[in-house]
């Protein structure tokens, strides 16, 4: 293992040769920027839990070597950036893999041949793991309905309990529960993404070898229009939300004049008949999703039920949205534009491959919409982490060991474990949060290559200016085209508080299910990265909204309120002058 003295940043994960070939590549979609000390530690505690239970669950704990925190599992951290170890991920595929090696990753990652898991050297082995996945793959929404239960559970008993009351000791303890919560809640996100890449390539290449003159975007359209898939569900529930409100003219014209702040005064203390109804709709709506928000998987992040900005400032953009934008009847739509092509290729399709294509579209369908819900279900588990670290980080401010509760997350989990203990003085405590912040400033001036092998070099970040005329080309994941007034986003943090116009184009670094309420008023969505089946380009094709990804940089390529054409078949982005 390499010496921690190596590392670029002192808590990153530790380098476990052979893994050593990883990519940021879609890793923005789910923690953009330096994540904080705490949080990564965190996060490297229920990758291990996760990463060793499948291989445990596969029975393949020989084949793959898989050190403890703080090596490199899966998902680690360099540079402070989290990251996808792809070797490592490969060699998970390889142990299931008869026949050929998967290049399933191409579905969410750039990365090109990099991405090519090697076949098994014992096929026989082989065939009984993936017996094992396949019946894994197959009980996907059995599963995720089992998880989903278990993890509202553990939230809303988290939201509820009174952690005041609970003595140092236990909070130590209800945090390593969550944690654990965290890592098995994840086995099933595994499950149902490496098999939504592997299927969803399945498909693409029977339809490349047997009706090879098929339109591109076939594959995209037969694997989404699934409808009730979670990730969209924010959408939905904050527009249902907007029509009750403009069922209730003057609810409406309040809703639309006041602030935020505002409006958070109303849902506390509501002073009419109107008000009262509608707060009690927005309560059942942050019971359903408050668990939501910008990061969402980062617990120092808040989320809706403690920050309700962005799901206000939704509403109000959705009071202005025509009725011809409503998910619901997008959604059906492209249900319709599914089914349609579904029923094309069948008629084309050679009728001895027919259930081979049918069986692997089931599959596909099921574990692309059953990704959503397991990272749904994730970031609930997620969420139950929090609590007992803002109890802490409150009651360490308060005895002065760090400056304020917020510096908590700039402690060690070694060092939260030692103060709550009662082993941790204060000038150590202090000092270690200072220098934290000060690397992490340093950190946030550099980036990562997007494929990169160990040892790797920071990369200085360079200022981009944005053109007032330029094309763009970077991956098509949603079809059609739009033009718009371009309203660039440049942060999680920033959208917590934006209001997007009606036909506007949405561009950011990335988005996640907790973004999408804003595709709504939006004509189409640019974003920095991701994949075809990644959180923002399966919700965009949900809504039939054109999408385009990895364009680099783009939030600064693009000047806000210029006019933008997006073409989310071809990948194109054009800033008119």
């Amino acid at each position: 293992m390499s010496d921690e003295r190596e590392l670029l940043c002192s808590w990153d994960s530790v380098h476990a040769p052979p893994h050593s070939a990883y990519t940021t590549t879609n890793a923005a979609e789910v923690l953009p920027g330096v994540t904080r000390p705490l949080p990564a530690d965190l996060w490297r505690e229920w990758d291990y839990v996760w990463n060793h239970g499948v291989l445990e669950d596969l029975g393949v704990l020989d084949l793959v070597p898989l050190p403890k925190p703080p090596g490199t599992t899966t998902l680690p951290f360099i540079g402070g950036r989290f990251v996808i170890n792809y070797a490592l991920n490969m060699q998970f595929t390889a142990t299931y893999q008869v026949g050929e090696g998967s290049d399933f990753l191409k579905q969410f990652l750039e990365g090109g041949d990099a991405l090519q898991s090697e076949a098994a050297s014992d096929q026989e082995r082989a065939a009984a793991t993936r017996a094992r996945i396949t019946a894994r793959w197959e009980g996907t929404t059995a599963t995720y309905a089992k998880n989903r239960e278990t993890t509202y559970d553990a939230w809303r008993r988290s939201r509820a309990r009174n952690w005041t009351a609970a003595a140092d000791a236990d909070l130590i303890a209800a945090l390593d529960e969550a944690v654990e919560l965290t890592g098995r809640i994840f086995m099933a996100h595994y499950y149902s993404s490496v098999g939504g890449g592997e299927y969803t390539t399945i498909v693409g290449d029977l339809l490349k070898e047997h009706v090879p003159d098929h339109p591109p975007e076939w594959t995209n359209t037969i694997t989404s229009g699934l409808t009730d898939v979670e990730s969209a569900l924010p959408a939905k529930a904050i527009w249902d939300l907007s029509r009750f409100a403009l069922a209730r003219p003057a609810l409406a014209d309040e809703f639309g004049a006041l602030t935020a702040e505002g409006l958070t005064a109303r849902l506390a203390e509501p002073p009419t008949d109107d008000w009262r109804a509608f707060a009690a709709e927005y309560a059942a709506f942050i019971d359903q999703l408050g668990f939501r928000g910008q990061n969402e998987t980062d617990p120092s992040y808040r989320t809706w039920d403690e920050a309700p900005n962005f799901v206000l400032s939704s509403i109000r953009a959705d009071l202005g949205a025509p009725p011809e934008r409503d998910p619901h009847a997008l959604e059906r739509k492209q249900a319709a534009a599914r089914e349609a092509v579904e029923g094309e290729i069948e008629a084309r399709l050679p009728a001895a491959v027919l259930d081979d294509y049918r069986h692997a579209l089931r599959l596909a369908q099921t574990l692309n919409r059953g990704r959503e819900g397991s990272k749904a279900n994730w970031a609930r588990a997620c969420r139950t982490q929090r609590p007992p670290v803002v109890e802490l980080g409150r009651r360490l401010a308060e005895r002065g060991l760090i400056a304020g509760a917020e510096d908590v997350w700039y402690l060690r989990l070694t060092e939260l474990r030692e103060a709550a203990a009662g082993a941790l003085d204060a000038e150590r405590a202090r000092a270690g949060v200072a220098a934290r912040k000060e690397e992490r400033a340093f950190l946030e001036r550099h980036e990562l290559p997007v494929l990169f092998d160990w040892p790797v070099e920071l990369i200085p970040r360079e200022e981009t200016a944005a053109a007032e005329s330029a094309s763009y080309e970077g991956l098509g994941v949603s079809p059609g085209t739009a033009t718009g007034r371009a309203r660039v986003i440049e942060s999680a943090e920033a959208a917590m508080s934006a209001d997007l116009a009606p036909g506007e184009i949405l561009v950011a670094p990335v988005t996640d299910a907790a973004w999408t309420p804003l595709f709504i008023p939006a004509a189409g969505v640019v974003v920095e990265t991701g994949g075809i089946l990644s959180h923002a380009a399966t919700v965009a094709r949900e809504f039939g909204i054109p999408a385009v990804a990895q364009i680099r940089g783009v939030t600064s390529l693009i000047p806000n309120g210029a006019t933008v054409t997006i073409d989310g078949s071809a990948g194109t982005v054009t800033v008119e002058p």
